[in-house]
C-alpha cells in the first residue's frame, strides 16, 4: 500500500471516529435529559389508564423527541463504528447486530413519540390497535435496544475500543435496567423503579464519546 493510500485511509478512519465520538457524546445527553423528563403517573388504575395520563401531559412530546434523538445519535455512532473497520472478530460482530437493532430502534421510537396522538382514543379504557402497536414496540424493540447497548458496552470495554473496564460497568447496568422495565411496563410496576438506572446508559454516551473524541485530539 502506498504512503497516499496509506494518508487516506487513515484520514477516513479519522473521521469515522470523531463521527461515533460526537454522536454518542450528543446520544447519552439526550437521553440523559429525555429520561430525566419524561413524564410519569400516579400508578393508579390500570395501565391503560396510567399510559393515557402519561400520553397527555404537556412533556410527552419535548421528552419523546430528546429520546428520538437520542436513540438517532446512537445509531449514526454505532454505524460510524461499524464502518470504520480495525474491530477485533468479536467485537465487530457485536456491532453489525446492534446497528441493525439501532436502526429499528429509532423507527420505533418515532411510534413512541407518536403514541399521544391515539390519547383520546384510550380516555375510556379502550384498547386501541395503535396501543397493541405501541406496546408490542415497547415489549420487544426498546429491550433489544437496551440488551444491544449493553453488549456493545462490554465489547468496546474489554478490549478498549469503547472505553474500558469501568464504563462497561455503567453500559451494562445501564442497558439491563432499561431492557428489563422497558419489557415489563405495559403489564406490572414491578420494575419501574429501574427506569432512572437506564439513566446510566447516557453517563456511557457522554463518557465514552469523550474518550474518542480526546484519543483522536491526543
Amino acid at each position: 500500500m502506498s504512503t497516499a493510500t496509506e494518508a487516506r485511509a487513515l484520514s477516513h478512519v479519522s473521521r469515522l471516529d470523531r463521527v461515533a465520538g460526537a454522536f454518542l457524546l450528543l446520544g447519552g445527553v439526550a437521553f440523559f435529559a429525555g429520561g430525566a423528563t419524561h413524564p410519569g403517573d400516579t400508578g393508579d388504575g390500570s395501565k391503560i389508564s396510567q399510559l393515557h395520563e402519561m400520553l397527555v401531559d404537556s412533556m410527552w412530546y419535548p421528552s419523546h423527541a430528546l429520546l428520538l434523538a437520542a436513540m438517532a445519535c446512537f445509531a449514526t455512532a454505532i454505524l460510524a463504528i461499524r464502518l470504520w473497520g480495525g474491530l477485533d472478530a468479536g467485537t465487530a460482530k457485536v456491532t453489525n447486530v446492534v446497528s441493525v437493532i439501532a436502526v429499528i430502534a429509532t423507527l420505533g421510537m418515532t411510534l413512541h413519540l407518536l403514541a399521544a396522538t391515539e390519547a383520546a382514543a384510550i380516555a375510556d379504557g379502550d384498547k386501541t390497535f395503535f396501543y397493541h402497536l405501541h406496546t408490542w414496540n415497547e415489549t420487544i424493540v426498546d429491550p433489544l435496544w437496551g440488551l444491544g447497548i449493553a453488549a456493545l458496552a462490554v465489547a468496546g470495554g474489554r478490549t478498549r475500543t469503547l472505553g474500558n473496564p469501568i464504563t462497561l460497568v455503567l453500559g451494562l447496568v445501564g442497558g439491563l435496567a432499561f431492557a428489563l422495565a422497558s419489557a415489563t411496563i405495559a403489564f406490572t410496576d414491578r420494575f419501574d423503579a429501574l427506569f432512572p438506572f437506564a439513566s446510566l446508559l447516557g453517563i456511557w454516551g457522554v463518557v465514552v464519546g469523550l474518550m474518542v473524541l480526546l484519543r483522536k485530539a491526543s
